[in-house]
């Protein structure tokens, strides 16, 4: 096919080739350039890459656009204009996830934050407090950030880690100006809607620092900021409600429903195939596990949250030292 390149797309121990004569440099730049940079690495690679998933774009006649997957090839028919370089990255994100989850690695909508080598991953609802808090922890417990939004974590070893993150804040009018009011001023102009009302900042604007590296995990906390609460609550996160919606999380990408085909004119596109297997199955549970095992359910007013958050991190990741060399080295 003239003009066909190939691309590496990697993150941590996943690796897809995609094939395709889209300009994907240019649209990870314009994600890039929006302060949304992917978490993937992108690189133009000739051979081979042994073991390495791959997508392949084919350019074809209108009305033939359709999916495909083998299990190891996630095959793209579209006609010219069908298929944005964007879309055709968010596709190989779902073949990318596919070689995590195998791995033991689950990407889902959370927060993570890190002090003093260890992290704390938050989880909880649109609304429940996830950025809030991680605000809280960074800006006034000296926490750096790990993740928003989206977090990849888990891996094989006895101590799950947090393995990459978003590294822009998504602020929402509405819970900013309940629990952080001095960052109201960051959103420009009326606000009509409040809860429609979101703004990405990366976090030099907000004065925090972003992490580097995978960290081990010391607490997965359920999160619930309400200022009504006198007090801080904390009991138990393995319950069968937090179990079946950290389940829920972690399937979004693999089943191929969270993030559709969206054709050049924002119309949904063709049927994506869902690409979890028994492996990818295997490996899931046993990282859900782990992270339930040192799950935590915390309420309250959002300053004392971020204190009782400061202080799961200031106790360290339990287990680690009996880990020992037992847990992966990037």
């Amino acid at each position: 096919m003239n003009g066909t390149r190939q691309y590496l797309l990697s993150l941590g121990p996943a690796r897809v080739v995609l094939t395709t004569v889209l300009p994907v440099e240019q649209a990870a730049g314009a994600m890039r350039s929006r302060g949304e940079p992917p978490l993937f690495g992108l690189a133009p690679v000739c051979d081979p890459v042994p073991g390495a998933a791959r997508v392949l774009h084919v350019v074809t006649a209108p009305g033939q656009a359709g999916t495909a997957w083998d299990g190891c090839t996630l095959t793209v028919r579209a006609p010219t204009g069908d298929l944005p370089g964007e879309g055709l990255l968010y596709l190989a994100c779902l073949v990318l996830e596919a070689e995590l989850q195998r791995h033991g690695y689950l990407t889902l909508h959370a927060a993570a934050a890190c002090r003093d080598g260890s992290a704390v991953l938050l989880l909880g609802p649109a609304g429940a407090g996830k950025t809030t808090s991680l605000l809280r922890l960074c800006r006034d417990h000296g926490a750096a950030l790990a993740g928003n939004d989206l977090v990849v974590a888990g891996g094989t070893a006895a101590v799950p880690e947090v393995l990459a993150g978003n590294t822009y804040l998504r602020l929402r009018h509405a819970s900013i100006s309940q629990v952080l009011p001095e960052l109201l001023s960051l959103f420009p102009g009326e606000v009509r809607d409040s809860w429609r009302a979101k703004l990405d900042v990366g976090p030099a604007r907000l004065g925090i620092r972003a992490a580097t590296g995978p960290v081990p995990v010391a607490a997965v906390v359920f999160v619930h900021v309400d200022v009504r609460y006198p007090e801080v609550v904390d009991g138990p996160g393995d319950t069968l409600v937090h179990r079946l919606n950290l389940h829920e999380n972690a399937l979004r990408y693999v089943r191929g429903t969270a993030t559709p085909w969206l054709l050049g004119d924002g119309r949904f596109g063709p049927y994506v195939p869902a690409l979890d297997d028994e492996r990818a199955h295997a490996a899931r549970v046993a990282t859900l596990e782990r992270l339930l095992a040192r799950s935590r359910y915390v309420a309250g007013p959002p300053a004392a949250v971020a204190q009782h958050l400061s202080g799961l991190l200031a106790a360290g990741v339990p287990g680690l030292a009996a880990a020992g060399d037992m847990r992966r080295k990037p």
